[in-house]
């Protein structure tokens, strides 16, 4: 194989694909990534057997070929190398990989293509296409409700029920539940899956990365027990998590009897002051709503805070107490210059929505008082 290329470029092909699988192995192979040619292009794969990230760069090829390198050390040369010089690369004898820029000369040892792990093709099931800015959105607004305990597996992705009215992504962590819907998405076959929020965030961090633009698109490819991301010259792929997902439309108050409006950055600024006095065994902040004030506060064995906030309410008193960060994380997240707050009563979850979006809502539970 020799290969000649631009520090950017390859860069650009290193950043994609570093992140997201785990370091954490027993497998030494897995700390290795693949390059391989294919015609005038480059194209490079990581996998941790869990979750793979196979993306194209452009590259002169002169001689075919393909080796697995370690990527650590690989990245740390291809960053320290001269900028503004082209990079040669070509293997020896004893799968040494020889990297040349100026007069700067490396070489690292790598393996055979045939140890690595293969990338298995997907037998689709079913398909969407859809806005990448549109999926980072819905993942952005829901992935932080997902539980991050080894012990809830099942909980630790986001469910995708795509069905002939809507397209919703759901994540909770039994305390709270986050649900981003989308206008039904044409010629795509219905299915329920639960994708590991882990693949979620790697493709929220790579539509940052690139920026598309508003007719770029991303086509989501489901098989009986993975999943992949195309878009572009960019494909993330990994396995899905089997099991049953909570049935979260029980969840969602059906009726509202107590439900009042509240300006969200206010009511992020109280509860972040009431976060910093609540207990240190178990966070709480309470509110209090009469006569058009809400009043927020906390206490602690050395601390208490109290502040009030203007609401529209005018019926019976109210309380009620919630974990604040649960809390925080909706108001940080909702993009709504006002919420809305509906109960059935003090006893039951809460039902935040945006004011002014239908598409998003959530749901926490109560913390007794």
């Amino acid at each position: 194989m020799k290969i000649n290329i631009t520090k950017e470029t390859l860069l650009e092909g290193i950043q994609v694909i570093s992140t997201g699988v785990s370091s954490r192995t027993t497998l030494p192979i897995l700390h290795n990534f693949l390059i391989e040619t294919q015609k005038n292009k480059l194209k490079l794969v990581r996998t941790d057997m869990e979750m793979a990230t196979v993306h194209y760069i452009n590259a002169e090829v002169e001689e075919e070929g393909n080796l697995t390198v370690p990527l650590k050390e690989f990245t740390e040369i291809i960053k320290n190398l001269p900028d503004g010089k082209e990079i040669s690369l070509f293997t020896g004898d004893n799968n040494k990989f020889h990297i040349k820029s100026g007069k700067s000369k490396f070489w690292v040892i790598g393996a055979p293509k045939s140890e690595y792990p293969a990338i298995p093709e997907i037998e689709k099931t079913g398909s969407v296409v859809l806005s990448p800015l549109a999926l980072q959105n819905m993942i952005d607004k829901t992935a932080f409700s997902a539980s991050t305990q080894e012990t809830r597996y099942i909980l630790n992705g986001l469910l995708w029920n795509n069905s002939a009215d809507k397209f919703e992504v759901v994540a909770t962590d039994g305390g709270r539940l986050a649900v981003a819907s989308h206008p039904a998405l044409p010629d795509s076959a219905e299915f329920k899956i639960i994708i590991p929020t882990k693949i979620l965030n790697e493709v929220v961090r790579f539509i940052s990365l690139v920026k598309p633009d508003k007719d770029t698109q991303i086509r989501v490819n489901v098989g009986s027990n993975q999943v992949s991301f195309e878009m572009n010259e960019t494909t993330f792929i990994s396995r899905l998590i089997e099991g049953n997902f909570p049935n979260y439309k029980q969840v969602i108050p059906a009726k509202k009897n107590i439900s009042f409006e509240i300006f969200t950055k206010e009511l992020l600024a109280s509860t972040r002051r009431a976060s910093l006095c609540s207990g240190e065994f178990g966070s709480t902040v309470k509110f209090h709503v009469e006569n058009n004030l809400m009043t927020v506060s906390s206490t602690s064995q050395n601390m208490e805070f109290s502040d009030e906030l203007p609401i529209e309410y005018d019926k019976e008193v109210f309380d009620c107490a919630f974990n604040p960060q649960f809390i925080m994380d909706v108001l940080k997240n909702v993009g709504s210059e006002k919420v809305s707050f509906s109960f059935v009563n003090a006893s039951q979850p809460v039902l935040i929505e945006p004011v002014g979006n239908e598409e998003l809502k959530y749901v926490i539970m109560p913390v007794r008082i």
